[in-house]
């Protein structure tokens, strides 16, 4: 019998996966169960039901790996006198972003998940994981710090991004046959960072990211 953190974890490794490969509604708790090696009571006793553990690991990635609360955090924290100062913030939010998700040794069931997160949900719930993205402070960010910038030329902006991401991650197989490599690692996520966070603060009339001054925040 695993311990009972142990045995937590376990179903979360387990169901994320799943998840991410079949979705909440094509993934059946016994399933879990059986990949995790562990009983169906194990399941309900700490997540109660499917949904939950769902959210779990959607959790488990935002907060536990990601740590986008502290991320989102250094925004608040950060000395912005100059628009240099405020493309290098962006260029150190997507070197982090990339690395976490898509980095050496990170499950590729991190990535997936949380794109499929958005389709999969109640929207109760879907509100709630918003909620702990709080993308809402990184379009205040932009709009408090980029002159001239309007909410809705910053959100087309925001969702841009985000889809670059997003492609980044269920494409996978497609970017490294474009690339002939046979992963990705740290120097190709690196490049593709330092490329998206010119992209980004270019169409925002902002230098580019000094990215030396980048990589010593990392």
């Amino acid at each position: 019998m695993l311990p009972f953190k142990s045995t937590r974890q376990a179903i979360i490794d387990a169901a994320g996966s799943l998840f991410a490969r079949k979705g909440l509604d094509g993934t059946g708790i016994r399933e879990i169960v059986k990949e995790a090696g562990t009983s169906l009571s194990s399941v309900n006793y700490h997540f109660t039901n499917k949904k939950g553990l769902y959210l779990a690991c959607i959790r488990h990635i935002m907060e536990e790996k990601l740590d986008l609360p502290g991320l989102f955090g250094t925004l608040d924290t950060g000395v912005y006198a100059t628009t240099q100062q405020v493309a290098d913030m962006m260029g150190y939010m997507i070197h982090r972003c990339l690395l976490a998700l898509l980095g050496p040794g990170v499950p590729e069931w991190y990535g997936i998940l949380m794109v499929r997160s958005r389709l999969d949900l109640h929207p109760k719930s879907s509100r709630a994981l918003m909620r702990l993205e709080e993308p809402q402070k990184l379009r205040s960010f932009v709009l408090e710090h980029v002159p001239d910038v309007s909410e809705s030329f910053v959100q087309y902006w925001y969702v841009n991004v985000m889809a670059q991401v997003q492609y980044y991650i269920m494409e996978r197989e497609a970017v490294l046959i474009a690339f002939d490599l046979p992963r990705y690692d740290e120097a190709f996520l690196t490049d593709t960072a330092c490329y998206m966070a010119e992209s980004m603060t270019q169409i925002l009339g902002l230098p580019a990211p000094d990215h030396r001054a980048v990589a010593r925040r990392l």
